[in-house]
Protein backbone atom coordinates (compact mmCIF):
# COMPACT_ATOMS: atom_id res chain seq x y z
CA UNK A 1 0.00 0.00 0.00
CA UNK A 2 1.37 3.40 -0.95
CA UNK A 3 1.14 6.40 1.34
CA UNK A 4 -1.62 7.81 -0.93
CA UNK A 5 -3.91 4.79 -0.51
CA UNK A 6 -6.26 4.59 2.46
CA UNK A 7 -6.90 1.24 4.11
CA UNK A 8 -10.07 -0.53 3.02
CA UNK A 9 -12.56 -0.64 5.90
CA UNK A 10 -15.79 -1.20 3.94
CA UNK A 11 -15.79 -4.30 1.74
CA UNK A 12 -19.51 -4.85 0.99
CA UNK A 13 -23.01 -3.40 1.27
CA UNK A 14 -23.62 -4.91 4.73
CA UNK A 15 -20.52 -3.24 6.15
CA UNK A 16 -21.54 0.03 4.45
CA UNK A 17 -24.95 -0.11 6.17
CA UNK A 18 -23.38 -0.83 9.56
CA UNK A 19 -20.92 2.04 9.18
CA UNK A 20 -23.58 4.54 8.09
CA UNK A 21 -25.93 3.55 10.92
CA UNK A 22 -23.09 4.00 13.43
CA UNK A 23 -22.41 7.42 11.92
CA UNK A 24 -26.10 8.39 12.18
CA UNK A 25 -26.43 7.05 15.75
CA UNK A 26 -23.71 9.51 16.70
CA UNK A 27 -25.91 12.34 15.45
CA UNK A 28 -29.53 11.42 16.27
CA UNK A 29 -29.53 8.13 18.16
CA UNK A 30 -33.23 8.23 19.07
CA UNK A 31 -34.52 8.06 15.49
CA UNK A 32 -32.17 5.42 14.07
CA UNK A 33 -32.62 1.65 14.42
CA UNK A 34 -30.65 0.27 17.34
CA UNK A 35 -27.59 -1.88 16.88
CA UNK A 36 -29.59 -5.03 17.67
CA UNK A 37 -31.91 -4.64 14.65
CA UNK A 38 -32.18 -7.72 12.44
CA UNK A 39 -31.91 -6.84 8.74
CA UNK A 40 -33.31 -8.72 5.76
CA UNK A 41 -31.23 -8.28 2.61
CA UNK A 42 -32.51 -8.42 -0.96
CA UNK A 43 -30.75 -7.77 -4.26
CA UNK A 44 -32.56 -5.12 -6.28
CA UNK A 45 -32.39 -4.59 -10.03
CA UNK A 46 -32.85 -1.71 -12.41
CA UNK A 47 -35.51 -1.97 -15.07
CA UNK A 48 -33.49 0.33 -17.32
CA UNK A 49 -30.55 -0.51 -19.61
CA UNK A 50 -27.31 0.41 -17.86
CA UNK A 51 -24.20 1.94 -19.39
CA UNK A 52 -22.20 0.60 -16.45
CA UNK A 53 -22.77 -2.08 -13.86
CA UNK A 54 -24.48 -1.15 -10.61
CA UNK A 55 -25.16 -3.50 -7.75
CA UNK A 56 -28.14 -2.73 -5.55
CA UNK A 57 -29.25 -4.09 -2.18
CA UNK A 58 -32.35 -3.34 -0.16
CA UNK A 59 -32.14 -3.87 3.60
CA UNK A 60 -35.33 -3.94 5.69
CA UNK A 61 -35.87 -4.13 9.44
CA UNK A 62 -39.04 -3.32 11.34
CA UNK A 63 -40.13 -0.13 9.62
CA UNK A 64 -36.79 0.94 8.16
CA UNK A 65 -35.64 0.67 4.54
CA UNK A 66 -32.04 1.09 3.43
CA UNK A 67 -30.96 1.08 -0.20
CA UNK A 68 -27.31 0.58 -1.08
CA UNK A 69 -26.00 1.11 -4.61
CA UNK A 70 -22.43 0.62 -5.72
CA UNK A 71 -20.69 0.79 -9.05
CA UNK A 72 -18.07 -1.67 -10.21
CA UNK A 73 -14.65 -0.40 -9.18
CA UNK A 74 -11.52 -1.71 -7.50
CA UNK A 75 -12.37 -2.36 -3.84
CA UNK A 76 -10.19 0.49 -2.58
CA UNK A 77 -12.09 2.97 -4.81
CA UNK A 78 -15.62 1.66 -4.25
CA UNK A 79 -18.26 4.18 -3.18
CA UNK A 80 -21.55 3.03 -1.67
CA UNK A 81 -24.54 5.35 -2.22
CA UNK A 82 -26.98 4.87 0.65
CA UNK A 83 -30.54 6.01 1.39
CA UNK A 84 -32.04 5.39 4.85
CA UNK A 85 -35.80 5.81 5.19
CA UNK A 86 -38.61 5.16 7.65
CA UNK A 87 -42.00 5.53 5.89
CA UNK A 88 -43.91 5.82 9.20
CA UNK A 89 -41.87 8.58 10.83
CA UNK A 90 -40.78 9.98 7.42
CA UNK A 91 -37.16 10.22 8.57
CA UNK A 92 -34.77 10.17 5.62
CA UNK A 93 -31.02 10.38 5.10
CA UNK A 94 -29.00 10.11 1.91
CA UNK A 95 -25.27 10.01 1.44
CA UNK A 96 -22.32 7.91 0.51
CA UNK A 97 -19.49 6.09 2.16
CA UNK A 98 -16.14 5.31 0.61
CA UNK A 99 -14.24 2.07 1.08
CA UNK A 100 -11.96 3.85 3.58
CA UNK A 101 -15.00 4.56 5.80
CA UNK A 102 -15.39 8.28 5.09
CA UNK A 103 -19.08 9.31 5.09
CA UNK A 104 -20.43 12.21 3.03
CA UNK A 105 -23.97 13.46 3.58
CA UNK A 106 -26.06 14.50 0.59
CA UNK A 107 -29.33 14.93 2.55
CA UNK A 108 -29.06 15.40 6.31
CA UNK A 109 -31.21 13.18 8.53
CA UNK A 110 -34.59 14.78 8.97
CA UNK A 111 -38.33 14.41 8.67
CA UNK A 112 -39.74 14.77 5.15
CA UNK A 113 -43.05 16.40 4.24
CA UNK A 114 -45.79 13.82 3.58
CA UNK A 115 -45.87 14.12 -0.26
CA UNK A 116 -42.10 13.72 -0.58
CA UNK A 117 -42.06 10.80 1.88
CA UNK A 118 -44.82 9.06 -0.10
CA UNK A 119 -42.86 9.50 -3.33
CA UNK A 120 -39.74 7.94 -1.77
CA UNK A 121 -41.78 5.07 -0.28
CA UNK A 122 -43.29 4.40 -3.72
CA UNK A 123 -39.80 4.35 -5.30
CA UNK A 124 -38.56 1.83 -2.73
CA UNK A 125 -41.59 -0.38 -3.35
CA UNK A 126 -41.15 -0.23 -7.12
CA UNK A 127 -37.44 -1.09 -6.92
CA UNK A 128 -38.16 -4.07 -4.68
CA UNK A 129 -40.48 -5.58 -7.32
CA UNK A 130 -38.27 -5.41 -10.43
CA UNK A 131 -37.37 -8.98 -11.47
CA UNK A 132 -33.79 -10.06 -12.08
CA UNK A 133 -32.46 -9.62 -15.62
CA UNK A 134 -32.64 -12.44 -18.13
CA UNK A 135 -29.31 -13.96 -19.15
CA UNK A 136 -27.44 -11.25 -21.01
CA UNK A 137 -28.90 -8.49 -18.83
CA UNK A 138 -31.26 -5.65 -19.54
CA UNK A 139 -30.82 -4.05 -22.96
CA UNK A 140 -28.00 -6.35 -24.07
Amino acid sequence: MTSEQSPVKIRNATQAVDAVLSYLRGQKPLVIPDAEAQWQEKTIYSGEPQDYAITGKLFTSDKWLIEVLQGVAPLSRTVYWISVFNPDSRYYWKGRIRADGVVQEDVALGELPEPEAQMIADEFLLKSKIPPPRPGGYGH
